[in-house]
């Protein structure tokens, strides 16, 4: 399983690209002119290991998003996990995430992502782990708290 994913090239990008027929979003895009991927949003940062930087995606339009692979392909893409946490925070994966149903018990939260979806990774010991499907989560009880490149500290 896989926390985040580093793109060789943008084939599976390209495929999920044009199996989503493109459709206008006011509500997020406001542009009538670019249509977006898809009624869920396809959002994604990226991290440049090099430069220690996180590049955030703008808009999420076809022309922004192929803009973003463009320049941004050969490093660590993290994509938006279509939730958002107690604050309105956007989760995505390789977030590290604070669970306040765990009643102050902190343990290290990841949010991941694998063919079957997103998921919550928690770490109770080096040896002992928890998987839970993000879908089936509470997320208004996370808390995005960081993410494993900036904050590794974190974990």
């Amino acid at each position: 399983m896989s926390c985040c994913r580093k793109y060789k090239t943008n084939f599976k990008l390209k495929t999920e690209m044009e199996s989503t027929k493109p459709t206008l979003n006011e509500a997020e895009n406001g542009n009538k002119s670019k249509p977006l991927l898809s009624s869920r949003l396809f959002k994604f940062r990226a991290w440049d290991e090099k430069q220690k930087y996180m590049a955030i995606q703008g808009t999420p339009d076809l022309e922004t998003l192929q803009s973003f692979i463009f320049h941004f392909g050969e490093d660590i893409l993290m994509q938006f996990t279509g939730f958002k946490d107690k604050s309105g925070n956007e989760i995505y994966e390789g977030d590290i995430v604070f669970n306040h149903a765990e009643n102050g018990v902190c343990n290290s939260n990841i949010i991941i992502f694998n063919e079957y979806g997103y998921f919550l990774q928690t770490y109770f010991s080096e040896t002992r782990r928890e998987i839970i499907s993000l879908n089936e989560y509470l997320t208004r009880d996370l808390e995005v708290i960081g993410n494993i490149f900036q904050n590794p500290e974190l974990l």
